[in-house]
């Protein structure tokens, strides 16, 4: 009996959890991720308060953050640094007088932008017909770029490996969509490309813009799931050319085509990443292409 009472004390004394400095386990929860954070505050009450505070989400947040929110276009207004984080997973920021965004990977907390159609270099082949800029209620920019009437485009897009987060598995995902009288944009021989500075590592595919009817079966074809619920989705060539890459719905109401994927560097380095889409093999005439931006995001 007095064994058992002892036992029973020393579990509730000095050893119990409750004892352990509230800024001892938000470091340590700080050390895991987002996802871990949310599931450690229904432990105990002790753990919740250490999980919610902001001694534990600061390690969440880019270095940058700050630096970066005062780019926005709008204030962004945020009682803790776990209710910003949450905002920022979201839904992105307007920053840069609106020509990008920026927000957050839920999951893993690695930054993401989406470039707008403004700031992308967007060059084309036709007589005096062309791109055109215009709004869209749908659209998170205050502008889009239309495809009125082209041979020939080729669509470029930068970002620095400085503005993203380290040792990160990166893709770029053009996202558009199509007008019903859209023709000319479902030929197999539009290229995409994904190149890291003067790197010889190249990611370039085959893709198609306008979405594949055919379900995805055994074999080499294949659709993925990605984050957010997106998909990669990937037929070969009935004509054996290798695959194509065919663009997949968003929960935005947007189409996305993955241009190709790259990784970060585990240092702080500062090279340039090149993002470009091309049809430049079959001259004929294109229209009903409206594009929002480029996205980078994570790709698992």
């Amino acid at each position: 009996m007095e064994k058992k009472q002892e036992r029973k004390g020393n579990d509730s004394g000095s050893g119990s959890i409750q004892q352990i400095p509230e800024e001892c386990l938000a470091k340590a929860i700080g050390l895991t991720s987002p996802a871990d954070a949310c599931r450690a505050g229904a432990v105990s009450a002790a753990f919740r308060s250490a999980a919610d505070s902001d001694a534990a989400w600061e390690g969440f947040l880019p270095p940058d953050c700050d630096a970066i929110l005062e780019r926005a276009v709008h204030l962004v207004d945020f009682s803790s640094k776990k209710e910003l984080f949450h905002d920022l997973s979201d839904e992105h920021v307007l920053l840069d007088d609106g020509k990008r965004s920026f927000g957050l990977h839920r999951s893993s907390g690695a930054k993401c932008y989406m470039l707008s159609a403004n700031v992308l270099e967007i060059a084309w082949v036709g007589v005096d017909l062309y791109w055109t800029k215009r709004s869209d209620p749908d659209s998170r920019f205050s502008k889009v770029a239309e495809l009125v009437a082209v041979c020939l485009f080729h669509i470029h897009g930068i970002i620095s490996t400085k503005e993203l987060s380290p040792g990160t598995h990166y893709a770029a995902y053009l996202v558009f969509k199509l007008t019903h009288h859209a023709s000319g944009l479902n030929s197999p021989c539009q290229r995409s490309r994904v190149d890291i500075g003067e790197q010889l590592v190249r990611s370039a595919h085959r893709v198609s813009l306008h979405p594949c009817n055919r379900a995805c079966s055994a074999g080499n074809d294949q659709m993925s799931m990605m984050n957010g619920g997106t998909k990669l989705h990937e037929h070969e060539d009935e004509e054996g050319g290798g695959a194509i890459r065919y663009p997949c719905p968003r929960t935005d109401g947007w189409l996305e085509l993955e241009m190709g994927d790259f990784h970060t560097s585990t240092s702080v380095d500062d090279a340039d990443v090149y993002m470009e889409l091309r049809e430049s093999e079959e001259p004929q005439w294109k229209k009903g292409l409206i594009i929002e931006g480029i996205e980078i995001r994570p790709k698992n």
